[in-house]
């Protein structure tokens, strides 16, 4: 099963204790529902697309059997453990997937964004730790191949997100950022 959010409107101002969100997700290639929270630490909401012409208590059906559908896919995928320790012994609920999906849109955002403006690179730091750090240009607003090979002749060690496929470089920055 493919479960995919679109549409993600994030306000990051409003964002307390958990992501104030809205996002419509999709399944299986299809328009499934909507899942929103309100960023205050409360649990999501999540609502059946009201399709024009279409039956009110036909759509809450169609809801409920798409959220079964989630709710058996998420038994089937790994536990997982707090960030804080202990072991692996959590269930993956609807909730927790979809707000994995958030915060996977979120990281995409910074680093599309990142990318566009500056040169970033994986390397070791004084302690010999690999770390993400930026490159800047004074007076360049958006980063051209020659600021890239600039940075990477200057750090011939370093791996240069900006020269990766975007999908390895997101990983990396995900991994370090997080």
């Amino acid at each position: 099963m493919k479960i995919a959010i679109k549409n993600l409107k994030h306000a990051e101002f409003a964002s307390y204790e958990t992501n104030c969100y809205q996002a419509t997700v999709w399944v299986d290639g299809k328009r499934a529902f909507t899942a929103s929270n309100e960023g205050h630490g409360g649990a999501d909401y999540y609502e059946p697309l009201h399709a024009e012409g279409k039956d009110p208590s036909q759509a809450r059906s169609e809801f409920n059997a798409v959220m079964e559908k989630v709710e058996a896919h998420c038994a089937t995928l790994p536990k997982w453990g707090s960030e804080f320790g202990g072991e692996d012994n959590n269930d993956v609920t609807p909730e927790i997937l979809i707000n994995n999906l958030v915060h996977k849109k979120l990281i995409e955002k910074d680093l599309k964004k990142l990318l566009k403006s500056r040169v970033l690179l994986l390397d070791k730091d004084e302690d010999g730790e690999l770390k993400i750090f930026e490159v800047r240009y004074k007076g360049v607003r958006a980063i051209k191949n020659t600021h890239v090979f600039a940075t990477a002749s200057r750090h011939p060690s370093a791996i240069i997100l900006n020269n990766l496929a975007f999908d390895e470089a997101l990983e990396i920055y995900a991994e370090k950022t997080s």
